[in-house]
C-alpha cells in the first residue's frame, strides 16, 4: 500500500503548479530617464527649476493582469537657475498602476509638480515633496491631469525651499 505524507502531497502539488506560477511572472524593465539627465520646469514656482536624475536605479513590475509597480532608488537635484540654489531628494516611490488606468498612486516619498490652472482656473502651481500615499487622477483620453489628492499625504514646498 503506498502512503504518501502530507508533506509529499504538498511537494508534488507544487510542482505540479510551479509552470503555471513561472508563467505568470511580472515583467521587468527599466524606468526612464537616465542619471544625468536634465530638464527646466518653468511656470510652477516664482522661477525656473533644473532638474536632474542623479540616481536612476527604479524599473516598472508589470504584472499579468497589467498592474505596475514602479520601485527601486530615484534622487533628483532641484536647483534655482536664480539663486543657484539646490537641493537633491530621495523620491523612490513606490508607484503603483495599471495598464491603461487613469489613476496613479504614489507612496513613500514622491515628487509632484503641476501648473498654474491644471487643478481648475485660478489654481496656482505647486513643486510639492510628498510622504504617503498621494492619489493622481488622469484624463483616459488626453492624458489631461484632473486630480491630485493628498489628504493623508505630508508635503515639503519646495519652491519655498529653493527661494
Amino acid at each position: 500500500m503506498l502512503r504518501l505524507s502530507l508533506a509529499t502531497i504538498g511537494a508534488l502539488t507544487a510542482l505540479l503548479l510551479v509552470p503555471t506560477a513561472l508563467g505568470d511572472q511580472p515583467v521587468r524593465e527599466p524606468t526612464p530617464p537616465p542619471p544625468g539627465t536634465t530638464f527646466t520646469l518653468s511656470g510652477i514656482c516664482s522661477f525656473d527649476v533644473q532638474v536632474t536624475i542623479a540616481v536612476n536605479k527604479e524599473y516598472t513590475l508589470t504584472f499579468s493582469n497589467g498592474a505596475q509597480i514602479i520601485t527601486g532608488a530615484l534622487v533628483v537635484k532641484l536647483t534655482n537657475l536664480s539663486t543657484n540654489k539646490s537641493t537633491t531628494l530621495n523620491i523612490s516611490g513606490p508607484g503603483f498602476t495599471a495598464v491603461g488606468s487613469s489613476q496613479l498612486t504614489l507612496s513613500g516619498s514622491s515628487l509632484i509638480f503641476y501648473f498654474p490652472g491644471d487643478l481648475g482656473p485660478g489654481t496656482p502651481g505647486a513643486l510639492l515633496l510628498t510622504r504617503g500615499p498621494v492619489m493622481i487622477t488622469f484624463d483616459a483620453t488626453t492624458g489631461a491631469l484632473i486630480a491630485i489628492d493628498r489628504t493623508s499625504a505630508s508635503a515639503t514646498d519646495v519652491c519655498k525651499v529653493l527661494s
